[in-house]
């Protein structure tokens, strides 16, 4: 037996993409590599634009059926695992992981969601930070921008790879992770707890809870881990006066 990742739980989101020729062609792409789930958070035209299908050829149903969102927050309902693009490093923008090395990163038989940036400006800090992790494709540092459309296909290209693979893997049941509702609100209760005991500023508490974020996003949170994170959040806030 193999527990190996499955076409059918990966969707790509585009978050703010501006144009619909990327639109379309992220489409044709996708059922290029077997893929079949494409959300859009905020898009400037609906993939039933006549551009979008003009650029899918062939692969009108996945426009078709897309999903439309105005927040990443609804586009990743149901969703267990997230994995953000970026080309852009900084001093907030650490532990990313190379496209080449993602197999080993991804959790078998989880829904996961594959989050892209808008064309100019790619994802912000603040959209990462939804992310259990980044990924990174390695291009020429040099000339380091890729269209939206070409990131999405090689993006693909390394999850069908990891599709075809033959690695056996010993079966197990996977522990079911938090859903991202289940992780904002433990994140919305610590980041709570935090200010209450003035480990946080109120007025600024964003950069430390986006370490938090990367810190426990890393670990892929089990339903239980959260609750016990919500337990202890309950337990100090009901003790501080």
């Amino acid at each position: 037996m193999t527990n190996k990742l499955r076409a059918q739980d990966i969707t790509f989101i585009l978050v703010r993409p501006r144009y619909p020729g990327n639109i379309g062609a992220t489409a044709r792409i996708l059922k290029n590599m077997g893929f079949s789930k494409l959300s859009l958070v905020l898009p400037s035209v609906l993939p039933t634009h006549p551009e979008c299908f003009r650029l899918a050829v062939g692969a009108a149903d996945l426009l078709k059926k897309a999903k439309v969102f105005d927040s990443i927050e609804e586009a990743t309902k149901g969703l267990r695992f997230l994995v953000g693009t970026s080309r852009r490093t900084g001093k907030h923008r650490q532990d990313f992981v190379n496209l080449p090395d993602i197999q080993a990163k991804l959790p078998r038989k989880q829904k996961i969601g594959i989050l892209f940036g808008a064309e100019e400006r790619g994802m912000t800090n603040r959209e990462l930070s939804h992310c259990h992790l980044v990924t990174m494709i390695p291009s020429n540092p040099d000339f380091p921008s890729l269209n939206l459309a070409q990131s999405v296909a090689l993006i693909a290209y390394q999850l069908r790879l990891v599709l075809l693979s033959k690695e056996k893997i010993p079966e197990k049941k996977p522990l079911p992770l938090a859903s991202m509702e289940q992780i904002e609100g433990m994140y919305q209760h610590l980041e709570k707890m935090l200010i209450k005991i003035k480990f946080l500023p109120s007025d600024n508490s964003f950069h430390m809870m986006r370490t938090l974020r990367g810190l426990l996003g890393r670990t892929g949170m089990t339903e239980r881990e959260v609750r016990i994170i919500r337990g202890i959040c309950r337990q100090v806030l009901y003790n501080v006066v």
